[in-house]
């Protein structure tokens, strides 16, 4: 992010495989130990590839998905669904940053970002997000924007494990958009 300027925008099927690539190497850094080392040395990229085929072919009518580009390069993405829960409200599915674009901002303005969107389009429920236990980054994060550990819980992984997870909320998404 230097001399030029990254944009944030709604993704479209020309952002899939970039989305997918980014979302395998991110899992592969974060999760290595969490996860099993087969299913991130081998099986990873096929499967998020899936996943990603899956929801840009049939979206759910209350999935979005933003990119954040400088140029041709997909700096980082965010996948929510609104209104997801009836208590909670929208589930925060993604949040990946591209290694490069770490530390400068960006998962903060696509979460902010996100939460107007959910803020425009539905009642105010707040949002919420599974992260992993062991994930200790991104629970920091996500509680310097004023998340809370609302509840463990497990998840079952693509790779058959059960991992220990954390579900942080935030009652409303006003607060993000001053931090």
């Amino acid at each position: 992010m230097k001399d030029t300027m990254v944009e944030l925008s709604i993704a479209n099927s020309d952002d899939m495989d970039a989305i997918a690539a980014l979302h395998a190497t991110s899992w592969q850094a974060i999760y290595r130990g969490l996860l099993s080392e087969n299913y991130l040395n081998h099986d990873i990229f096929q499967d998020r590839q899936n996943i990603w085929q899956q929801r840009f072919a049939a979206p759910e009518p209350h999935q979005r998905i933003l990119v954040a580009r400088e140029g041709e390069n997909l700096c980082g993405f965010i996948c929510i669904y609104l209104d997801n829960h009836s208590q909670w409200g929208t589930l925060v599915e993604n949040l990946h940053i591209n290694r490069a674009y770490q530390g400068v901002g960006l998962g903060k303005q696509l979460l902010q970002s996100a939460a107007k969107l959910a803020h425009q389009q539905t009642a105010d429920k707040g949002m919420y997000l599974e992260v992993l236990a062991g994930n200790q980054a991104a629970q920091t994060f996500y509680q310097k924007l004023g998340a809370f550990n609302a509840r463990a819980q497990q998840w079952q992984a693509p790779d058959g494990s059960l991992v220990e997870e954390f579900v942080y909320r935030w009652q409303s998404v006003a607060p993000l958009f001053v931090k």
